[in-house]
């Protein structure tokens, strides 16, 4: 693989782990869906595993945000590519915000597999992990 294939490979998983972090910020489950193939499955340690768009749709919508939040996926590091498959691990920080102000929720890792179809990148496996 060229390095400038290898380049815009990179730019489409940093895009779609931004995406989804947005995404879920915002409780837009659809945007959340579509980031995933038909088959694609979203893995929450301790939560549960949705497998296709429909159970994802309905893992992602008991998890509305009673108030603001946000996802900082961070230290993004595109681990394999090929030319229809890349493999990423990324941290996590949650943050809520509450009447004390912005505070730390949660820490974790992404271990993200996405496949390109017809063009498109997105999720095919994505498994978040919250640490201690």
């Amino acid at each position: 693989m060229s390095t400038a294939n290898q380049a815009s490979t990179t730019a489409h998983v940093q895009r779609a782990i931004g995406a989804y972090a947005h995404a879920v910020d915002a409780d837009r489950v659809d945007d959340i869906v579509e980031l995933f193939w038909p088959d694609g499955v979203a893995e929450i340690t301790g939560v549960g595993t949705f497998e296709g768009h429909e159970a994802i749709r309905a893992g992602y919508a008991n998890f509305s945000p009673a108030r603001p939040q946000l996802h900082l996926a961070t230290n993004i590091v595109v681990t394999s590519v090929t030319e229809d498959e890349a493999t990423a691990v990324s941290n996590l920080a949650f943050f809520q915000r509450d009447d004390s102000g912005w505070a730390v929720r949660l820490v974790g890792r992404y271990d993200d597999v996405l496949r390109r179809r017809d063009g498109e990148w997105r999720f095919q496996r994505r498994v978040t992990t919250f640490l201690p």
